[in-house]
């Protein structure tokens, strides 16, 4: 038994440690002296091979097939050079289709590549265009590998995809062709047209079929709209400088502020800058940022329109100007409404007022934000705190309606009210409060 060789060897060892030092030597000066080997790149594979110059041909079609007899490409070249054992062949201009399975997967075509039949692998470089046949997904770079014997193809090297419902970019793309996903890896950008939304992140996996674009990174989200006087031809250098205004809303407010918000370098608190609206996405051009977020992932299902920022996520809205801050925050773009069923933070940065609940929903088109649960509403002008059960606060009128454990209080002037309900105007400084046969109405002058 294999336990029994182990152990004996071991008493052996115990018993003449001058051998074992010995043959431990040995194999050290072996392992030293032994040069390593690394696999050979497709490139040098084909200058390993004595290349015969007639073992050159031009106008070449290439097909392959699997042990199952299932087609796995062809590809066409305007020229192609064998290796001497002709297993490999440096292909020139080369075209064609890949297929899995015997179905065809993927168009390709590039300025040079390599084929290796034995291993079933093909290389292209330069100018590389691949379409997914299936979603017609173009993606353009300039490295692709594909190996038959898994489902992925990969591209490299400033990897670009377009398709009708988005735009990506990054430093690498992997196709996932049993799923019909996209993995797009390093430095991404995704420009998705309905939402209207732009993701940055480092990695985002997009699930073709079921219309999903997930990241599990920290993300930065922009909701733009397209400005067509931005975009004219007669507008020249001066609607770059308009554009770059037109996206730099100021969330918080603060003017004096805003020319740093895009640099942390500049920030002297690092706690500060996390109080600071989320940074302007990158190249976004001839576009107007309605709308910013930040998260540490995201989910945007394509179909209904909504995008899942969960942990730390942040939504700085144009208009109404609201900051949402909440660890999971359902924005249904097309409905135009956000929800969440975690604890949530609204903060009006005109109005100075922050409300506070467990959970609730908002009505972005008319501004009317429903909190339940542990609701605290804080005004910053005559430091008031009202805390209640449920309240809806309709946002154009500055009114709000609460119920449930209604308690008011200020500080300037001195007040304290209670009750089961209460309505208001926050601005007017009105409040109405009722329990039962009792309506009391209280009228606050400021002085």
């Amino acid at each position: 038994m294999p336990s029994v060789l182990s152990g004996s060897r071991l008493n052996r060892s115990v018993r003449r440690p001058g051998f074992v030092g010995l043959v431990l030597l040995l194999l050290t000066w072996l392992a030293a002296c032994t040069p390593t080997t690394q696999e050979p790149t497709p490139r040098e594979s084909i200058a390993s091979q004595d290349v015969d110059p007639s073992l050159t041909f031009e106008n070449v079609t290439l097909e392959q097939v699997g042990e199952d007899g299932a087609l796995l490409w062809v590809v066409y070249a305007e020229r192609v050079t064998y290796s001497g054992d002709r297993q490999v062949a440096q292909l020139e201009n080369p075209s064609g289709r890949l297929y899995r399975e015997g179905e065809p997967v993927y168009d390709i075509e590039a300025r040079s590549g390599i084929l290796e039949q034995e291993n079933q692998r093909i290389f292209l470089e330069d100018e590389v265009v691949v379409i997914e046949t299936r979603n017609q997904v173009v993606v353009r770079g300039e490295k692709m590998n594909w190996d038959t014997q898994g489902d992925r193809l990969e591209i490299q090297d400033n990897v670009t995809a377009t398709h009708d419902t988005a735009h990506l970019q990054g430093e690498q793309m992997i196709f996932l062709s049993d799923t019909e996903h996209l993995q797009v890896i390093g430095e991404v950008l995704a420009n998705l047209a309905e939402p209207s939304l732009q993701l940055g992140t480092e990695e985002l996996l997009w699930q073709i079929p079921e219309k999903l674009v997930i990241g599990e990174f920290p993300v930065q989200v922009a909701r733009y709209e397209w400005t067509p006087e931005l975009t004219g031809t007669d507008s020249g250098t001066d609607s770059g400088t308009d554009s770059e205004s037109s996206n730099n809303p100021e969330p918080t407010g603060e003017s004096d502020n805003s020319d740093n918000s895009d640099n942390s370098d500049n920030s002297d608190n690092a706690d500060a800058s996390q109080d600071s609206p989320p940074p302007e996405p990158r190249d976004l051009q001839a576009v107007m940022v309605t709308d910013r977020a930040t998260a540490e992932s995201i989910e945007v299902n394509l179909e209904t329109q909504v995008a899942r920022l969960q942990e730390n996520a942040r939504l700085a809205l144009l208009d109404p100007a609201v900051d949402v801050v909440s660890h999971r925050l359902d924005w249904d773009l097309q409905a135009e409404r956000l929800t969440s069923d975690v604890p949530l933070r609204v903060t009006h940065r005109e109005k100075q007022v922050v409300l506070s609940g467990n959970r609730g929903w908002m009505n972005l088109l008319e501004q009317v934000f429903y909190l339940q649960d542990g609701i605290e509403v804080l005004g910053e002008e005559n430091q008031a705190q009202l805390t209640a059960n449920e309240l809806t606060w309709f946002m154009p009128s500055e009114s709000f309606e609460a119920r449930g454990n209604v308690v008011y209080r200020q500080v300037d002037p001195s007040l304290q009210l209670s009750g089961p309900r209460a309505d208001g105007q926050l601005e007017e400084q009105t409040f109405v409060v009722t329990g039962g046969d009792v309506v009391t109405e209280v009228q606050v002058n400021p002085q």
